[in-house]
């Protein structure tokens, strides 16, 4: 992933249990993502730049934490516990990336109802219809498209500009495929969803209420 000098003790940990589709020396998503971000950029100029932000604008967002997960299944797969809130106001869900294209939500039990988290969620993502799913799964999987290689968060609040820790993605929800963006940093733990379009925000809140309940 084009992964560049370790900077400090924390990271160089984060990297080592970054899974093979992740790593350096066996990595799809950077041999993908050179040929798109290459060629945007001799149409460009620009050798970072990402669709999710066109006008310089941070578009409406939802930031959560993340911690890695131990793997009991598959030791190449990755791993993160979300979180977000406080106390009895903290609502919590798993997150495995299965490969380059591939994901699922996992239910996380025991926590409070996830209320306030669904509630943000709808008004970054500019949902119109807050009702949720009567569906209540453990699972939930997804569609994920990587973006480009790992680069940095701008002043605005967009990605680009040169390499760095952030990965930025695309995940594919429901038989309809609604589209809303999942970025993340497994060095500083930060993660967000962003809305792709405000004509998914319905379909995304209700799907993702199916795991998050």
């Amino acid at each position: 992933m084009n992964l560049h000098a370790v900077r400090d003790g924390a990271k160089e940990d984060v990297l080592c249990q970054r899974p093979p589709f992740l790593s350096q020396e066996n990595d799809m998503i950077s041999r993908r993502s050179a040929l798109i971000v290459f060629a945007g950029a001799a149409l460009s100029g620009g050798v970072y730049a990402q669709d999710q932000v066109t006008d310089g604008r941070s578009p409406g967002s939802l930031a959560f934490k993340i911690t890695p997960l131990p793997v009991k299944s598959n030791a190449d797969d990755l791993a993160l516990m979300a979180s977000y809130g406080e106390g009895d106001d903290e609502t919590k869900f798993a997150i495995e990336l299965k490969s380059e294209s591939h994901g699922m939500f996992r239910h996380v039990t025991g926590g409070p109802r996830p209320t306030h988290f669904l509630s943000e969620l709808g008004k970054a993502l500019e949902a119109s219809d807050l009702r949720l799913s009567d569906a209540k799964q453990d699972t939930l999987a997804f569609d994920i498209a990587f973006l480009g290689p790992p680069t940095i968060r701008s002043s605005g609040g967009g990605f680009g500009g040169g390499p760095g820790d952030w990965y930025t993605t695309k995940i594919f929800l429901g038989q309809d495929q609604a589209e809303v963006y999942f970025n993340f940093n497994l060095v500083s733990g930060e993660a967000e969803f962003s809305i792709k379009d405000e004509s998914y925000g319905n379909d995304v809140l209700s799907e993702l209420s199916k795991v998050i309940w």
